[in-house]
């Protein structure tokens, strides 16, 4: 028998090995016991008590208030396969009473080594006196532990103890089942010379059964936020509720907050209101408890290593955080960058990007869809297109071009099908020779294509274009970096000779500078970029297309713009610069087009009419 009073100071070396051992043994002999029926989620529901002390609702623990919690708490469970689970959030969210119900659980159902790790001793000791001894008190557990270490709680089975990110003593010296570790993005780079603290503490773990790990933390600076780091390796959920108008679920987010001014300009935050991004109607926060109780978690990365939940202040229950204060915090922390930044993390729950970043807003471009009254406006000289290549679909865009580069989005395709097989070609082959009628009744056809070969199926993207080069269609590559051109002359590389085909570099930086300027316009001029209500211009293709972040970057001591993804899917934007850079293949003068009332409308069913085509239009003669 495994006696528990008998246990080492884990901050002090083990005086002998079989010490170490009988200690190690009490966790891995708990952890190979079955688990329990009872989930934290429901233990907390029947059992906790939160104290005045430390909770601004005495009383019972309740589910409802924060059903957001519930998921979470179960993915602690000995019930779930998880090792890690994440939890990257706002203020006033509850995460700290996560960590509290999942040691309290274990301490009462599965009783073994645990460690709960704060970011430094002063943090750890407010934390037991102010959060966590409360709520033991609360419960009746104070003669349940022995001896009077305020970092050492032992009881029958297991210990509780308690460290701190920048102390290596206490990180490394003895092995733990379960570490719940608190605002992790404060801290320590390094413990004392030993590492990173995170993978000391894992390290720990490493040895049990059914070990769990829960990182909770407000995200910090973006670049070095651990929080941010692990949640985005994770299957990044997110909480989703329906629109009291239309049922659509949907994630709270910031910038689909409204609020109304006075007749002299004034903010008035407390008419602040949630526009549905589906429907586009407004509701007010009190629609928020129902609401919450109907959502559900939704993975956007299904393949992430483990559970990770991202979730912002704006779900804050009813009497905690509202949105009227947000607005007022956002509203006092303008021009204050200290504010700006304390309103991100604690706020929005998202990491503050030092660099100034800068993003196209997704639902400003949404809100202006509009009907074209024809497949291409009159306005659009000439058709382009750009093709992304994946395992298992192609993706195309259809883009109309017209005078000062200003341009019409005209089609977006998904064309599902193995890129090995023929299918899916001659599918992308049938929407890159259909024709397209403007409001004159005249048919236009694309006048070049680009199709990305990195990556993804090379060999078979070379075959597609080999024959097809006469039609301005070719394979091409992304380039990064300062000052290249946006498209360089077709040349042959050693995979493309062995194919026949030629490859076209693509100046990814310079194309993307520009449509990012474009896309901030915010009325028809030149480069205003149109797009079409219709049903393939969803939210998914407004996500892909705002999916990178325009950040500063410092070469040699020069300032440039650089990109990097906001989400993982950007096929929107990369078949948008693909048939931008087309545009350049075909070498026209749309200005001088549009001046002489030139259009492009070449077939492409024939090579011979498009040569004779051609060459009228570099004459400038009228078809």
């Amino acid at each position: 028998m495994i006696n528990a009073a008998e246990r080492f100071d884990p901050r002090k070396p083990p005086k002998t090995v079989a010490e170490n051992v009988n200690y190690a043994a009490s966790g891995l002999l708990s952890g190979l016991l079955p688990p329990p029926e009872m989930t934290i989620s429901q233990w907390a529901e029947k059992n906790r008590i939160l104290t005045s002390a430390a909770s601004s609702e005495p009383g019972r623990w309740r589910n409802d208030r924060t059903p957001y919690l519930v998921e979470i708490m179960d993915e602690l469970s000995p019930q779930s396969s998880a090792e890690d689970v994440v939890f990257m959030k706002g203020s006033q969210i509850g995460g700290t009473e996560v960590l509290i119900n999942t040691v309290m659980y274990y301490i009462k159902h599965c009783p073994s080594p645990i460690g709960q790790f704060q970011t430094t001793e002063l943090t750890a000791k407010r934390f037991i006196k102010q959060r966590e001894a409360p709520s033991f008190s609360a419960m009746g557990w104070d003669s349940l532990f022995s001896g009077d270490e305020i970092y050492l709680k032992e009881y029958p089975g297991g210990a509780l103890i308690t460290g701190w990110s920048n102390s290596p003593s206490n990180l490394r010296s003895m092995p733990i089942r379960i570490a719940v570790n608190d605002e992790i993005s404060e801290w320590a780079k390094d413990c004392g010379g030993q590492g990173d603290p995170c993978t000391l503490i894992k390290k720990r773990t490493e040895n049990f059964p059914r070990k769990k790990r829960f990182w909770n933390s407000t995200p910090g600076i973006e670049g070095e936020c651990r929080i941010t780091e692990k949640f985005r390796l994770g299957d990044q959920r997110h909480y989703n509720v329906p629109c009291p108008h239309c049922g659509t679920l949907h994630v709270l987010k910031w910038e689909n907050m409204v609020w109304d001014r006075d007749e002299n300009g004034n903010h008035l935050p407390e008419t602040v209101r949630m526009r549905c991004p589906a429907c586009e109607k407004e509701y007010g926060e009190y629609h928020k408890t129902e609401m919450m109780a109907h959502g559900c978690w939704i993975s956007e990365n299904e393949n992430g290593a483990y559970p990770s939940f991202h979730i912002n202040a704006l779900y804050s229950p009813l009497g905690w955080f509202s949105w009227t204060s947000a607005v007022c915090e956002f509203l006092e922390a303008q021009n204050d960058v200290n504010r700006l930044k304390a309103f991100t993390n604690n706020v929005l729950g998202e990491a503050w990007d030092i660099d100034g970043g800068m993003q196209v807003d997704k639902f400003g471009l949404i809100a202006r869809k509009e009907e074209y009254g024809s497949e291409v406006p009159d306005d659009a000289l000439i058709l382009t297109a750009g093709v992304d290549t994946q395992d298992n679909r192609l993706e195309v865009e259809i883009v109309g071009w017209g005078k000062g580069l200003e341009s019409w989005s005209i089609e977006h395709k998904i064309l599902v099908g193995d890129p090995s097989l023929p299918a899916v070609w001659e599918a992308l082959d049938g929407v890159l020779t259909a024709g397209y009628t403007n409001a004159s009744g005249q048919t236009m056809y694309v006048a070049a294509a680009l199709c990305d070969s990195a990556g993804h199926k090379t060999a078979e993207v070379y075959r597609f274009t080999a024959g097809r080069e006469w039609r301005n269609v070719f394979a091409c590559i992304g380039r990064d970096g300062i000052g290249r051109q946006i498209v360089c002359r077709p040349g042959k590389t050693k995979k493309s000779a062995a194919a026949n085909a030629s490859l076209v570099i693509v100046g990814t930086d310079t194309a993307k500078d520009q449509l990012f300027d474009w896309l901030s316009k915010e009325a028809p001029c030149p480069g205003y970029c149109h797009f079409p209500e219709k049903d393939d211009y969803d939210d998914e293709y407004f996500a892909q297309l705002t999916s990178e972040k325009r950040v500063k970057k410092w070469t040699r001591g020069t300032m440039h713009w650089a990109y990097k993804k906001t989400r993982e899917r950007n096929e929107a934007l990369d078949c948008r610069i693909y048939a931008r850079a087309a545009l350049n293949l075909v070498g026209v003068d749309l200005d001088k087009m549009a001046a002489v009332g030139i259009r492009y409308l070449i077939n492409v069913s024939n090579s011979v009419t498009v040569h004779r085509e051609r060459k009228m239009i570099s004459k400038g003669v009228r078809i």
